[in-house]
């Protein structure tokens, strides 16, 4: 009985550690990703400064002393999820949430200081940057469960050599 137990307990630190294997590939693709895009989305910006020439980013369009504060519009929750019962601390996941374009709450579009006929490659841009942020909080979300799945290995291992 004391066996069969034993080689439950690693068949199930097999399955952990593939599993963390796996959280950490993602983990290597939502970096590949994330570089990919923030660098596509920087040269369309500067392709939208080259293209608008010099001029285009001025003083008029950037925030100065006294400009008015502004809410983001994507901002980062977290949520915890106990998908266990067995007494274990919940596992915090980041969830993105999105806020419509609203100024009497403060909520305004900074692409539109640009003026309402914006280039192609603004708008593309933007897209790629938010594209970027979705990806970057699935990555933290990847490696809250990648630590949780190697704190639950550790003690695993620990119990496994405990009952040696």
């Amino acid at each position: 009985m004391e066996q069969q137990k034993e080689e439950d307990l690693c068949l199930l630190m097999d399955k952990l550690l593939i599993k963390s294997l796996e959280l950490m590939e993602r983990d290597q693709e939502l970096g590949v990703e994330i570089d990919r895009l923030t660098a596509d989305g920087k040269l369309d910006l500067a392709h939208t400064r080259f293209t608008k020439g010099p001029t285009a980013v001025s003083s008029v369009q950037l925030p100065t002393e006294d400009y008015k504060p502004f809410r983001a519009l994507h901002t980062v929750t977290e949520q915890l999820h106990d998908d266990d019962d067995d007494g274990e601390l919940p596992v915090p996941q980041l969830s993105l949430e999105k806020h419509p374009i609203e100024p009497e709450e403060d909520r305004i579009d900074p692409a539109a200081w640009f003026g309402i006929l914006r280039p192609p490659t603004l708008n593309s841009a933007r897209d790629k940057f938010a594209r970027s942020l979705e990806s970057i909080v699935e990555r933290a979300n990847v490696r809250i469960t990648l630590a949780n799945y190697l704190n639950v290995f550790a003690k695993l291992n620990k119990r496994k050599a405990e009952a040696s």
